[in-house]
């Protein structure tokens, strides 16, 4: 098993200052997640409020770099409604006064700003955007943020780019990214315990466990783990050699509760029934791979492999190769609290130990194998020890995520997901808001400005733009019923009200969000947003969808 114990300390020492100053987010990512943080150099298009809120949720957790791109000017205004920026900075460039502000919430992070405008920089010099590892464009036009975001999803590989707006106390967040490959999901557990499909040295250690059945504290402490095995055993043997079926597993619990002596504590009784389901009743029913994991392995990625090819595609391959002639997944060798002699429980975790040692290390043959076959080694695949343990430890729960690009996501939505979230009958309804917003960036085309921007025509501008979310509607085949338009025609009269403006409570909100799924990206953890979410402020909800 892997030592939890951070690198550079035993357990007596004191943890390092770099352990001590992200202790509480090393527990929710572990090392790995923070070295690919702090290796990140991510680019923020548009200086704004927004965008010091998402920066300052990156620069505390400690993210490598940034690099804001604005030409604007600080105003007035800014300075009122922007933490980050003090009225001292009025007039000067907002880029480089919102990265001073930022840099000093950490000293770690590098912190630089591009005095250019975004246009600017799309006609002179594209690449320039191809140089990061994720794009945030804040509150950008739709023609500028559409230009990135095809720079960033034909580059090799694909950069991740993530787009935010906000307008009163309305938001959108749109995350487009080629392939994740996650192998740190996060279950809420890892522990497989084999019960249902043993291996033969734990079959061999239930049968050799005995207890005296006279001895009260003894029976007390035997380990629900060997309860099961014993029972399972003890039961097939009586019923043809069938495992307990659906039908029969109230029959099974009474079976299991007669073996218990009378008089003597049940508690570990008691966890051996509560580990059925987990343990018995839901393998009994699932194959041995889940079947996202055997998706993997049918993946033209798998199957095609080059030296070129991402790491997780390598492991992926090496599984296959283990699962082929194992017929199961590499052992994780996580165990359960449980009641039992410290004794009975370090001789069992060793069993365990032992098993998923040797599954690791066959691991490893099939992996140097996969490497040979396509021309490679572990070292230059990028493929350390711990990242191969993790993998194994996190088999079972593999994620692949293909996202869409934000072009496909405005110009070719996914429609029925769309219809679905305006028709939402339990949640409260939000998905307006994104029509709302793609009739916003219409209007700014149309008219070059915000709507609501002249306060003496606010009403007229949300006439023009429900007029211009029906067209986008339209245009994508989006069926709207009278309740769509109703609240459609309430969405832009609130878009109008907010004038594209930043309201400190909102762009706090979504500066936490927007920077959860940078993290998540950049770290490789945890499942990212899929691929759209909007907010309303006024109602207080949230509504996810992939468009």
């Amino acid at each position: 098993m892997a030592s939890t114990v951070p690198p550079g300390a035993s357990g007596t020492d004191r943890p390092s200052r770099h352990t001590q100053r992200y202790d509480r987010q090393l527990r929710l990512w572990n090392h790995s997640g923070q070295a690919a943080l702090e290796d990140a150099h991510v680019l923020v298009v548009g200086a704004s409020p927004l965008a010091g809120q998402v920066l300052k949720n990156l620069v505390l957790p400690g993210l490598g770099s940034f690099t804001i791109v604005d030409d604007a000017i600080v105003s007035e205004q800014d300075a009122q409604h922007d933490f980050f920026v003090n009225a001292s900075r009025i007039g000067t460039p907002y880029a480089e006064a919102l990265a001073q502000g930022l840099a000093e919430l950490n000293p770690a992070t590098t912190a630089t700003s591009c005095l250019r405008a975004p246009d600017e920089l799309l006609r002179e010099d594209p690449a320039y955007f191809l140089q990061y590892s994720l794009v945030v464009c804040v509150s950008q036009p739709s023609r500028i943020a559409i230009r990135i975001s095809e720079l960033a999803w034909h580059a090799s590989p694909p950069i991740p780019l993530v787009c935010v707006r906000s307008s009163g106390f309305q938001g959108v967040l749109h995350v487009a990214f080629g392939e994740l490959g996650i192998v740190e999901t996060h279950p809420e557990s890892l522990v497989d315990l084999r019960i249902t499909r043993p291996f033969p040295a734990l079959q061999e250690h239930a049968r050799k466990y005995a207890v005296d059945a006279s001895d009260s504290y003894a029976m007390s402490h035997v380990p629900f783990v060997v309860l099961l095995l014993q029972a399972l055993e003890a039961w097939r043997a009586t019923h043809d050699g069938a495992m307990p079926s659906p039908a029969s597993r109230r029959a099974f619990v009474d079976f299991m509760r007669a073996r218990a002596p009378p008089g003597v504590d049940t508690e570990n009784m008691d966890e051996a029934l509560a580990a059925l389901a987990p343990h018995v009743w839901r393998p009994l029913q699932s194959p041995p791979v889940p079947a996202s994991v055997t998706a993997l392995f049918d993946d033209a990625q798998c199957r095609h492999l080059s030296a070129r090819s991402p790491p997780f595609w390598l492991l992926v391959a090496a599984l296959r190769r283990f699962v082929q002639r194992h017929g199961v997944l590499p052992l994780a060798s996580s165990l359960p609290d449980m009641k039992a002699t410290s004794k009975d429980f370090v001789a069992l975790q060793n069993v365990y130990a032992v098993q998923a040692r040797a599954d690791l290390d066959a691991f490893l043959g099939d992996l140097d194998a996969v490497l040979v076959d396509v021309g490679t080694s572990r070292t230059d695949a990028s493929l350390t020890d711990d990242s191969v343990r993790v993998f194994v430890k996190h088999a079972a729960f593999l994620q692949l995520i293909r996202g869409r690009g934000l072009t496909h996501q405005w110009r070719a939505p996914n429609v029925r997901a769309l219809e679905a979230a305006l028709s939402d009958p339990v949640n409260p309804v939000t998905a307006q808001y994104h029509l709302a917003f793609m009739a916003a960036d219409r209007f700014i085309e149309r008219y070059a400005r915000c709507p609501g921007a002249h306060d003496n025509d606010v009403a007229g501008d949300a006439r023009a733009l429900l007029n211009e979310a029906v067209a986008y509607a339209a245009e994508v085949s989006l069926s709207l019923s009278a309740d769509h338009h109703e609240r459609l025609a309430e969405a832009c009269r609130e878009m109008a009200r907010g004038a594209c403006s930043d309201t400190p409570a909102t762009a706090a909100l979504l500066g936490g969000l927007v920077a959860q799924e940078i993290i998540k990206i950049l770290t490789v953890q945890y499942l990212p947003l899929e691929n759209t979410c909007v907010y309303d402020g006024i109602v207080q909800a949230l509504s996810t969808f992939r468009l």
